[in-house]
């Protein structure tokens, strides 16, 4: 690679274009050089409103271009085909969550990407988040004991009304749904702080059944907008997730970690509190002083995680770095083994 600065190319104009683009345009050591979006349209105007160099109908055509790391940003059932091509271009990938649309297809993606030596990274931000990151270290203290339980809530009402339009994320066949889109996120956390899964259960409900499609006309929803599951650790520790979009009010995230000796409460307000064994909860909240990069329209548990993940990306790549404790492509398949089992269960409703 010449010069110090990673050319990326971002493939998507959701996520990318709200998170990924403001945040890599405000790292010195990156580079956007091209931004591809199967709506021609949406990849001009975030070319233009980015000042990006090249925009594409094609994401082949991003692919061949002169850069050094592509990020995948489209729905998941792209994914497997966009990284197996990025990888065979030689390029560093990250690739959103969850890493694919079935284990064979994320196997396939783990095995390629260890072939070709490349940087290879599943998009966790989690992991990037101060207090998230501190929980880590607090229970590799002792500061818990041993862990034994560990409860994550996050319910939202972000797509309760019916007459929210028809995309994508409503077709489980193209890898929709909450399971995937937060769940992904929250098993990953979970096998960052407790170590190996063991044992999955659980179960997937859709409660809002159809949606208007683009000419007005009803069109059936196939992915979950609740999911509620366990998972048991080679360690002992159990953990219970929910996760729901359609209720009426919100709460969350809010994650408890009870351990034999301490527990640790990251609450809505994203504080971190802490008592051991007889004592009082005290406030163990890491201060932030990051804030969002300029056009960055995505909430900051989010936001300032991925720009202290592109940080980390960037030393990967440019100074031959360590991955941990960003995700890999080996962690991704992790969690897609563990979404296999439980898109088997049978829905609720």
């Amino acid at each position: 690679m010449t010069g110090r600065r990673v050319r990326v190319g971002v493939i998507g104009t959701g996520f990318g274009a709200a998170v990924q683009i403001p945040a890599f345009q405000a790292n010195p050591r990156f580079e956007v050089v091209a931004v591809a979006s199967g709506q021609p349209r949406n990849a001009h105007r975030v070319a233009s409103e980015f000042e990006i160099a090249h925009a594409f109908a094609r994401w082949e055509d991003l692919i061949s271009a002169d850069l050094d790391l592509v990020s995948v940003t489209a729905p998941p059932h792209l994914h497997h085909a966009m990284t197996v091509a990025a990888i065979g271009a030689g390029r560093h990938v990250l690739c959103e969550k969850p890493m694919a649309l079935a284990v064979s297809e994320a196997e396939d993606m783990v095995r390629r990407a260890e072939a070709a030596g490349i940087v290879a990274v599943i998009d966790h931000e989690l992991r990037f988040n101060l207090n998230r990151r501190k929980v880590k270290r607090l229970i590799a203290d002792g500061y818990i004991g041993e862990p034994r339980h560990v409860l994550i809530t996050y319910i939202g009402a972000h797509r309760a009304d019916p007459d929210q339009p028809w995309t994508w994320w409503n077709d489980a066949s193209r890898g929709g749904g909450v399971l995937g889109a937060v769940g992904s996120h929250q098993i990953d956390l979970l096998r960052y702080w407790l170590g190996e899964i063991e044992a999955v259960s659980g179960a997937l409900a859709t409660y809002v059944k159809q949606r208007p499609a683009d000419d007005g006309a009803a069109r059936r929803v196939t992915a979950d907008d609740l999911a509620t599951f366990w998972l048991r650790f080679a360690s002992g520790a159990v953990a219970s997730v929910f996760l729901s979009l359609v209720a009426a009010h919100s709460c969350g995230p809010r994650v408890e970690v009870w351990g034999a000796e301490g527990s640790l409460v990251i609450d809505a307000d994203e504080r971190l509190w802490g008592a051991r064994r007889g004592r009082d909860f005290e406030e163990l909240t890491e201060p932030d002083a990051l804030s969002p990069p300029p056009r960055t329209t995505y909430w900051p548990l989010w936001s300032l995680g991925f720009v202290r993940l592109a940080d980390h990306l960037a030393a990967a790549i440019l100074d031959g770095g360590a991955l941990a404790p960003a995700a890999t492509f080996r962690d991704g398949l992790a969690v897609q083994r563990v979404i296999a089992a439980l898109m088997e269960k049978p829905k609720t409703n």
